[in-house]
């Protein structure tokens, strides 16, 4: 049973210290990706756009050229400054920051055209109430879009990426199979419109060190995970591209893009 309170106090003291490192994160900031993000979903000039769990506000500031305004959502305020921060820099000024948790959204019903998260519901304390208060706030006509890391439909393999994930990061609550993602936004009431499994990168693949030293992984985990990874059964190797040369490890976690309507 998760702990919502254990779990937003664990990402507070995880994630406040590394803002900066969040807005140039290979992966995170990645603008191929944020560009394609923005394209599969098309929003129109005038749209309002909620960015949940910004982050460093990678997606926020990818949306926020295209539109009117962009919200930047996030539990942890040197995120939110990271991100006012990043805006002033590239001279956006229709991007305002709140603070709060995405289990229970400060907005009202029906406010924002693009309610969005991208590489954060792992974390979420309730995931479904999460699902709940982005179909709650998105418009008539509007879409809620979800990116995440996910996990193959095969209980050996979701168990041992899961485990490895949590070993790196406390706060990490769970990656989901794309089958739950789809029954979890209809059950929010949402059509679901765009369901593919890529890659967390195309590009690149994760360096194992850069990945641990990022969220400051305690040693003792560091060891666990790359124990693991050395013995990694070819299923676990094949899921995650795993490549072991000398001291060096690298892999790529899978992918979910999911754009839902709310009609």
């Amino acid at each position: 049973m998760v702990d919502p309170k254990q779990i937003h106090e664990q990402v507070a003291a995880k994630f406040g210290p590394v803002a900066e490192k969040y807005a140039t994160s290979p992966g995170h900031a990645n603008q191929s990706a944020l560009s394609s993000l923005v394209s599969l979903v098309a929003p129109s000039a005038a749209a309002e756009v909620l960015d949940i769990a910004t982050g460093a506000g990678n997606v926020a500031l990818a949306f926020a050229p295209d539109v009117a305004r962009v919200v930047a959502f996030d539990l942890t305020p040197s995120m939110l400054a990271q991100t006012l921060k990043t805006a002033a820099q590239r001279g956006l000024s229709n991007v305002e920051a709140v603070q709060g948790l995405a289990e229970d959204l400060p907005f009202e019903d029906e406010s924002f055209d693009v309610v969005a998260v991208r590489l954060a519901p792992h974390h979420y304390a309730d995931i479904q109430k999460a699902i709940d208060e982005m179909a709650r706030v998105a418009r008539r006509g509007g879409k809620v879009v979800i990116v995440d890391t996910t996990v193959p439909e095969d209980d050996e393999l979701d168990r041992e990426i899961n485990e490895i994930e949590k070993l790196r990061d406390s706060s990490h609550v769970r990656n989901y199979r794309p089958s739950e993602w789809r029954a979890m936004v209809e059950k929010a009431g949402l059509l679901v419109e765009h369901l593919a499994v890529g890659r967390y990168t195309d590009e690149f693949k994760m360096e194992f060190m850069d990945w641990v030293e990022r969220i400051r992984t305690p040693q003792a985990e560091i060891d666990e995970i790359r124990k693991r990874f050395l013995a990694a059964s070819p299923a676990l190797k094949e899921s995650i591209l795993l490549e072991v040369q000398s001291d060096k490890i690298e892999f790529v976690w899978e992918q979910v893009t999911l754009v839902a309507l709310k009609h």
